[in-house]
Formats: structure tokens, C-alpha cells, sequence
């Protein structure tokens, strides 16, 4: 009876299902997986061999046997949502997974791999991206026009006039908004692969300064202490990008500690890297909530003022990821954080050995 069940929940699965024995022959496919594949219920093991080899790379590049996923979990080698199409009359775009099955002695008894129809999914990124392409577009348009004009109206207003406090408000938030929007354009750019940097190099020190006067008025520069190491090296980065990183890890540090706690940003170097560590003494982050703390989410931090979409530190993440370098934090409820950046150094240059 049990074995009639486990038959018919593989008859019924949404998903194609495929299992291999340990030669690489097949064994078994449910009805999903002969649909997906285009075979028809006659069809002999060579043609069933044939079209289940014919998955394509996700741009349709042709896929070797040897990098078929099939193939590296016959190596022992479990292969886990992979992009790919289907080749033969369908063409559709497919998840792939296939996973060893090994005995209780160790060895490899064979391969159960799957394969989700990946259509409907593609489809609705697709219409993501266009949405979110439209809504930018839009929404870019008339606040450059309503910052433009406010600012107009605060270079003409005298510091001491009551309205100019009402333009500053004005101003302040609708350069948030504009952040919000790019944030969101930014994401959906880099989970699409439409994204690039342009790397330069950059004076850690002159770049971090200036970053800090320029954006004195969003960022309370008279609550951020800046320390630099000796004999810094350049960076190898995207400016703009690089600064998104840096207002990201600042806003959140001033954004989670109360005035008049200072935020302390300090360039140093490490394990080969340069490194820029902000630190605040705010709420600080619970050891639970640390390890999804770059992923996207739509709660709030303990303690928090919630004015962003909430994807400020996982595009933080990839930007740094993106780098070359990686992220780390530290932290403690209600002692703060510290958000430590490891960036590569320019070229041949290289950190400076720490005297003895």
C-alpha cells in the first residue's frame, strides 16, 4: 500500500520528476516530467535519454553532457535550482535540481533530479522589471521638477525666514523618495544581471570627507566622527556606488542611535583590504534577527523610524558582493553595531604591514 501511495504521489506531482540509476540510465519519469519534456507515452529510452540531455543554459547556450545536471550528481555533486530551458519543441524555461541518493554504505545508488515549469515566473519578472521601469520613470520625472523648484525657493528665502524651515522639510524628504525609488530601480537591476560598475580608483580618505560635507544636511555630519589609518591605499570601486554603500551603513547607524550619540566611520586596512567600519551605540540588533539582516523585508528593526522600502542593507550586500568584497556585522541589543566593509585594494597596491 505504501508503495502504491509513494507511486501516485509521483504520478501526481506538479513538478517533473526524473530518477536515475547509478549507470545514468532512467528508472522512472512521472507524466509531468514527459509533458514538460515533450514525450509522448510511446516514446523508447533512447529518445527519453536524448531530450532529458537537451537542457540549455537560460540564454539558450548549449549545455555539455558533462555540465548537465544529471551528470554532476551522478559525481556526487547536488545541483539545486539551477536556470535553464528545456531544448526539443518546447523551449520552456525551467528550475532544475538533481540530488545523489546514496546507500547506507556510502556509495552513490543514483539521482532523483526535478524540474519546474519556470514560465509563469519568468513572465511575471518580466512584468516586474517592465513595472518597475514605468513606475521610475514616472515618478523620477515630476519629483526632479518638485525638488527643483524647492530648492529655487530655499537659495532665495534668508536662513532666518519661517518658511524656509517648511522648504527644508520639503527638500529633505523628497530627496528620501528619490533614494527610495532608485534603491528599488537598483535592486531589479542587479537580481537581473543588468548591472555594472565602473570601477576607478579612489582616495579613501579625500573621497570619505568629501562625501561627508557634500551630503552634510541628510547625513547630521555633526554626529559622524571620521578616522583614518596611516598610509591608506586606493580603492578600486564605483564612486557612486561606493557612496551608496556608505550613506546606506550611516543612515541606519544614525538612523538606530539617538542624538547626541556619535557615529564613528574608520578606514583601516585588514587580511589585505581596506576596510570601513561604522559604528553606532544605538538599539543594537538581537543575535536572532543577525543572520536575515541582509535579506529583503518589510519589518522594521526594534526601535525604528521606518522611512525606506526596507532593502537599504541587502542592496548594500550585493554592492559589495559585486565589489568583490564582503560585509560583516557585529552587534548587541541596546550597545550598537558595528558594519565592517572589506574592499580590494587598487591595482598592485597593497595594505600596509602593522608595525611590530
Amino acid at each position: 500500500m505504501k508503495a502504491d501511495l509513494s507511486q501516485m504521489a509521483i504520478a501526481a506531482m506538479a513538478d517533473g520528476l526524473v530518477l536515475y540509476a547509478s549507470d545514468g540510465s532512467v528508472q522512472h519519469i512521472n507524466p509531468a516530467a514527459r509533458e514538460l519534456f515533450g514525450l509522448p507515452g510511446d516514446a523508447d529510452n533512447a529518445t527519453i535519454d536524448e531530450r532529458l540531455r537537451g537542457l540549455l543554459e537560460s540564454d539558450g547556450t548549449p549545455i555539455t553532457p558533462e555540465q548537465q545536471p544529471t551528470a554532476h550528481a551522478l559525481r556526487g555533486e547536488a545541483v539545486r535550482h539551477q536556470a535553464l530551458l528545456v531544448g526539443g519543441p518546447n523551449h520552456r524555461p525551467v528550475t532544475a535540481s538533481a540530488i545523489p541518493l546514496r546507500g547506507a554504505d556510502g556509495r552513490l545508488e543514483g539521482v532523483v533530479a526535478t524540474f519546474a515549469d519556470a514560465t509563469q515566473l519568468r513572465q511575471l519578472k518580466a512584468q516586474r522589471d517592465d513595472l518597475i521601469s514605468m513606475v521610475s520613470h514616472d515618478l523620477r520625472t515630476p519629483l526632479s521638477a518638485l525638488l527643483m523648484q524647492a530648492q529655487m525657493l530655499q537659495r532665495s528665502l534668508p536662513p532666518d525666514d519661517r518658511s524656509a524651515k517648511r522648504v527644508n522639510t520639503i527638500i529633505a524628504n523628497g530627496q528620501r523618495l528619490a533614494n527610495m525609488i532608485r534603491d528599488l530601480v537598483e535592486l531589479v537591476r542587479m537580481e537581473s544581471g543588468q548591472f555594472q560598475l565602473g570601477h576607478k580608483p579612489v582616495d579613501v580618505q579625500a573621497f570619505v570627507t568629501a562625501m561627508v560635507e557634500r551630503r552634510a544636511a541628510d547625513l547630521a555630519k555633526d554626529r559622524i566622527e571620521l578616522s583614518f589609518a596611516a598610509d591608506l591605499p586606493s580603492l578600486s570601486a564605483d564612486p557612486d556606488r561606493l557612496e551608496r554603500i556608505l550613506v546606506h551603513l550611516l543612515s541606519n547607524a544614525l538612523k538606530y542611535s539617538d542624538p547626541p550619540s556619535k557615529v564613528l566611520l574608520h578606514a583601516g586596512c585588514a587580511d589585505g583590504f581596506v576596510t570601513l567600519a561604522v559604528t553606532d551605540h544605538g538599539v543594537g540588533i538581537s543575535r536572532r534577527d543577525l543572520p536575515q539582516l541582509f535579506e529583503r523585508s518589510s519589518e522594521p528593526r526594534p526601535g525604528s523610524r521606518q522611512e525606506s522600502l526596507g532593502i537599504g542593507l541587502t542592496i548594500t550586500e550585493l554592492l559589495v558582493r559585486a565589489h568583490g568584497g564582503r560585509i560583516e556585522v557585529e552587534s548587541e541589543l541596546g550597545k550598537g553595531s558595528v558594519f565592517r566593509v572589506y574592499l580590494p585594494v587598487d591595482g598592485s597596491a597593497s595594505c600596509p604591514t602593522p608595525a611590530a
